[in-house]
């Protein structure tokens, strides 16, 4: 997944560049015949998709919310898959010595141009480059799927709680911009920093967006669990006002697996996802159907603690030995 192509590209190809070195089934080979229709349908999940509608011009940031409701080894639910990256969080396919699940927050940026799978392949000055990394992070290129600059810390969510990320993206001169994903600490109510990376401007903006779950365990039996979660609110910036999403399009990948639905949570006002186990579609939201919210739903807009770091100066360039936190 390069640069160059669609968000539409990246999500049916499988959205999976961050947990290849962790569980080698789920490294992407593009031309494979891994993406055949009736490998996908054997291996896996359909990954299901919410795109979050209208899309606006010129967006600076994005802030979204997400519940998950059902969780299994290998599993990823992005709160954000947005122009060129993607944020959100995983039940990774291994568990603790105590048993536990390996829990993690994750954000990725792909390089700006397109220079295949092979993450060594892209010239220096076309790369995603680090420019900070919050405490407990773990940094490194990936590839696999396109190339770029990944990041990810442990961070132990639990279903039903709501879990809050932002993506802003700052002007870094002529040429270059600013893209950094940030996680609420449910313990401290405090924004921490995941990554921020320096990436060319071929273009400004964050572009569209959506959420996804997909399975990335792809092991034959992981299709017999279901994951569930509900995404939103979600507003974007365009640099002067805030814009809701107010309408929500129900995608899936090219896996002809159809144990997935999408339907109202009154709980939370919004759309939830759902793929796997005994899922059934839903009669009155069928898969690439939009749909608005009702007009009752409504949600506050981001607060001043969002505000405040949009209109900070951005990020200056720190350098770092090794790669950072071991995820355990």
């Amino acid at each position: 997944m390069g640069g160059d192509m669609t968000m539409s590209s990246r999500i049916l190809m499988g959205l999976v560049a961050f947990v290849g070195a962790l569980a080698p089934q789920a490294l992407a080979d593009r031309y494979a015949d891994y993406w055949k229709p009736e490998n996908m349908a054997r291996l896996m999940c359909t990954s299901v998709h919410i795109n979050y509608l209208p899309t606006i011009k010129n967006c600076m940031a994005t802030y979204q919310e997400a519940v998950i409701e059902k969780s299994a080894p290998g599993t990823y639910f992005s709160c954000c898959n947005f122009a060129n990256g993607y944020i959100g969080v995983q039940e990774l396919a291994n568990k603790r010595e105590d048993g536990t699940p390996v829990r993690v927050a994750i954000f990725s940026i792909w390089d700006a141009k397109d220079s295949g799978d092979n993450p060594h392949a892209a010239p220096e000055h076309e790369r995603a480059k680090l420019v900070q990394r919050g405490e407990n992070v773990r940094t490194e290129r990936f590839g696999g799927e396109g190339t770029g600059g990944k990041s990810m810390r442990v961070f132990d969510w639990k279903e039903g709680e709501v879990i809050r990320t932002l993506v802003i993206e700052k002007a870094d001169g002529e040429h270059f911009r600013q893209v950094a994903g940030y996680l609420m600490n449910p313990q401290t109510g405090k924004w921490e920093l995941l990554s921020c990376w320096r990436v060319q401007a071929l273009r400004r903006g964050l572009g569209g967006g959506c959420g996804f779950v997909e399975d990335f365990r792809r092991n034959i039996e992981s299709k017999q669990y279901e994951r569930r979660a509900t995404f939103g609110p979600v507003f974007r910036w365009d640099g002067s006002k805030w814009y809701p999403a107010t309408e929500f399009r129900f995608t899936k990948d090219g896996n002809p697996n159809m144990t997935i639905n999408c339907r109202f949570n009154p709980a939370r006002g919004y759309f939830s996802l759902a793929t796997g186990g005994n899922i059934a579609m839903e009669p009155d939201f069928k898969v690439f159907e939009t749909k608005p919210l009702p007009q009752s739903v409504t949600a506050p807009e981001p607060g001043a603690d969002v505000m405040e770091l949009i209109q900070a100066p951005k990020l200056e360039i720190v350098e770092y030995e090794g790669a950072g936190a071991e995820i355990r």
